[in-house]
């Protein structure tokens, strides 16, 4: 839907970075407000992902170390299985490659991988797609959609286009 509509507030609420809203959003039945800063750790390691729309990459740091530096969260990925992920994504010429001299849809790419090398149960991503073209965002679905059957969860995607062929349970346009 339209820019301007909510879409980025909205997911930014779900995941707890902003907290200017009116009402209750529960998670597992429970306030989210209710939640100790170290349970809400708990959760953004193994039960809740985020890709927001800024990606927010260490520009210093390389492709890979940004992603080494989530995974050292969790080590729930090999360094042969980031390599492959990378690969997936047409990404592995740029491995040794400083984030901030990547493309805006190769530092999307990143973004999108260390979102997804985390455990999660939901992952939440703000306009992943807005800087890819058509073949990367066939791509990147499929990546998405596999990872998530792996783990058993489920996604929300806010998105200005189409659904991309997204398998989806319900659209909601704002």
């Amino acid at each position: 839907s339209e820019s301007g509509k909510g879409k980025s507030s909205f997911i930014s609420f779900l995941y707890g970075s902003r907290t200017d809203y009116s009402g209750e959003i529960r998670l597992n039945g429970k306030p989210w407000s209710a939640y100790s800063l170290d349970e809400r750790s708990e959760l953004r390691c193994n039960s809740l992902s985020y890709l927001p729309q800024d990606i927010l990459l260490f520009p210093q740091l390389t492709l890979i170390e940004n992603l080494k530096i989530k995974n050292s969260l969790t080590h729930s990925k090999s360094e042969e299985e980031l390599k492959k992920l990378i690969s997936t994504l047409g990404l592995s010429a740029q491995t040794n490659q400083k984030a901030a001299t990547l493309s805006k849809g190769q530092q999307q790419r990143v973004g999108l991988l260390r979102a997804l090398i985390q455990p999660f149960e939901f992952i939440l991503l703000d306009e992943p797609f807005s800087h890819l073209d058509q073949s990367n965002i066939e791509i990147a679905i499929q990546l998405i959609e596999n990872v998530c059957s792996q783990n058993n969860a489920g996604y929300l995607i806010s998105t200005l286009g189409p659904n991309h062929g997204l398998s989806v349970d319900e659209t909601i346009y704002l």
